[in-house]
């Protein structure tokens, strides 16, 4: 089974006038869907900050069961990202109902400056949702496929694919809501961090203002 997996230039292109799939300079950008999660998030974290590494967190509203747990991940110095109250798989055609998913999100994580859609289909509704709530929309470049890791070798598969597939201005997908993700941090993190490509806070900071 192969995990990691590029975005194909042609969806980059399509997506590019819409929502970021890549960012500019010669590092990465670690982003993390489908949180918080009580036990995996605070293990991201503290990985995250062994290596003095930023990263962005993709928060789904009702899984906020515990909002000092929001803090703690700004706190740490990492973005903030709406990912929709309810994480519904998005329809083309249902405008008004994404706008209020995507709201209800934001009254939880008001401090959030970036949107993700569901499964990243980014409908008219959701874009036109995270425009009027002052939202950048972000995509990305390598899909890491964590998700559908089984085992600790699956694990190690899934990390050493993500080395092996990354390049400079990766946005990166990850999953902070399942149990292979620290062991797949455990692999990642020192990789890009010996080919320099880990973006550290101050670097995050720069590019919130931007």
């Amino acid at each position: 089974m192969t995990f990691a997996r590029r975005t194909h230039w042609a969806k980059r292109a399509v997506l590019a006038p819409f929502s970021r799939t890549r960012i500019a300079g010669v590092q990465v950008l670690l982003t993390f869907d489908d949180g918080p999660h009580p036990e995996h998030t605070p293990a991201v974290l503290e990985r995250l900050s062994t290596f003095g590494a930023s990263a962005a967190f993709f928060l789904v509203g009702n899984r906020i069961t515990e909002p000092a747990l929001v803090e703690h991940v700004r706190g740490h110095g990492h973005a903030i990202g709406n990912h929709t109250f309810g994480h519904a798989v998005p329809r083309w055609c249902e405008v008004r109902a994404s706008i209020e998913d995507v709201r209800r999100c934001q009254l939880l994580v008001p401090h959030a400056t970036l949107f993700r859609p569901p499964l990243g289909k980014l409908t008219p509704g959701l874009w036109l949702a995270a425009r009027r709530l002052g939202l950048g929309c972000m995509s990305w470049s390598l899909d890491s496929g964590d998700w559908r890791c089984r085992s600790a070798a699956d694990a190690k598969r899934c990390a050493d694919e993500v080395l092996k597939f990354v390049r400079p201005g990766d946005i990166i997908l990850f999953h902070d809501d399942h149990r292979w993700i620290a062991p797949i941090l455990d692999v990642v993190l020192p990789g890009l961090a010996a080919r320099r490509l880990l973006p550290d806070i101050r670097s995050m900071a720069r590019r919130s203002r931007t």
